[in-house]
């Protein structure tokens, strides 16, 4: 017998001293995986592009601390349409108006307000609106917010939120803002950008790619038909194209990689830039900008005698 071994017989008896140590353990290979093991098996061979991240991550994931930020984003906002649902009388309508008296929802009248550049994320038009920037969310944000972490995950979408509503003062500066949006394309576009980098180690790369792909241009496509075809109040797009390169960008910088060859750490650096100064126009731009005129398409606000009852 020739003492040559292929690389594939190599690789199997690697595979095998690896699993099992003794002849003991061969009943583990046996066992049928948990529900737990599974699902990490799936989270791992979405995310990760490299098989030695797989494994390693399946042996050390113990979801402890559990997926709580996405979790937590996602009850608030339900609980935030239920509350406004409520106050108009119980009924949610599918592409409902946008609550423009909100104290949360982005206007750019009401602009020197700065918690509305964050708070409009959870604000929603319609059960439409929120039924698929919560699905997009949550078959998204989970699976990064596992393997990366609540920290990461939170970074990437609080950016995108914020790109969206700086980027829409500055673009299209006469619509309001409401949905999460911004967030949702951030998580998107951050997936994608990991599927891009590691295209030849994932898993149906371009099947996801295509579907990814489709389902943002036909979101982008109805809020760019919304923006310019309803009536008041019109709803920007901009958020959506700009939380969707917010997430990119940020997403190159706080996303943890496996390795990191040297065109990796130059785009690392590019994105870097990008970001700081587009967000550092556009927050100049809001503070040096002329105030903006009342919106035509709002209600005057009650004289002050009148708030208090």
């Amino acid at each position: 017998m020739s003492g040559k071994r292929t690389r594939s017989y190599r690789c199997a008896v690697h595979h095998r001293d690896r699993e099992v140590s003794s002849e003991n353990d061969f009943h583990l290979l046996l066992e049928d995986p948990t529900f737990f093991a599974r699902m990490v098996h799936l989270v791992a061979m979405e995310v990760l592009p490299e098989e030695r991240d797989r494994k390693y991550y399946q042996e050390r994931y113990t979801c402890c601390p559990p997926p709580l930020f996405i979790i937590c984003v996602t009850l608030l906002e339900l609980g935030v349409f239920a509350w406004y649902a409520w106050g108009s009388g119980g009924v949610a309508a599918a592409a409902g108006p946008v609550p423009v008296d909100s104290p949360l929802v982005y206007r750019p009248d009401r602009r020197r307000e700065l918690w509305r550049f964050l708070t409009y994320s959870v604000v929603h038009a319609g059960w439409l609106h929120l039924a698929f920037n919560l699905l997009v969310q949550l078959a998204v944000g989970l699976p990064l917010e596992m393997v990366h972490g609540a920290a990461r995950c939170g970074a990437v979408y609080a950016a995108g939120v914020l790109g969206g509503s700086l980027a829409a003062s500055v673009l299209d500066p006469d619509v309001c803002l409401a949905g999460a949006s911004g967030g949702v394309y951030a998580l998107l576009a951050a997936h994608l950008a990991n599927a891009l980098l590691n295209f030849h180690a994932m898993r149906y790369g371009a099947v996801r790619l295509v579907a990814a792909l489709a389902v943002a241009s036909c979101d982008v496509g109805f809020a760019v038909h919304a923006r310019y075809t309803k009536e008041a109040p019109p709803v920007s797009y901009a958020a959506h194209v700009a939380g969707a390169l917010a997430g990119l960008t940020i997403g190159l910088l706080v996303l943890k990689h496996a390795q990191q060859r040297l065109w990796e750490r130059l785009l690392w650096w590019a994105a870097l830039g990008a970001y700081a100064a587009c967000t550092l126009f556009a927050v100049l731009h809001n503070l040096l900008a002329a105030p903006a005129p009342d919106l035509h398409y709002l209600p005057p606000d009650p004289p002050d005698h009148a708030q208090g009852f």
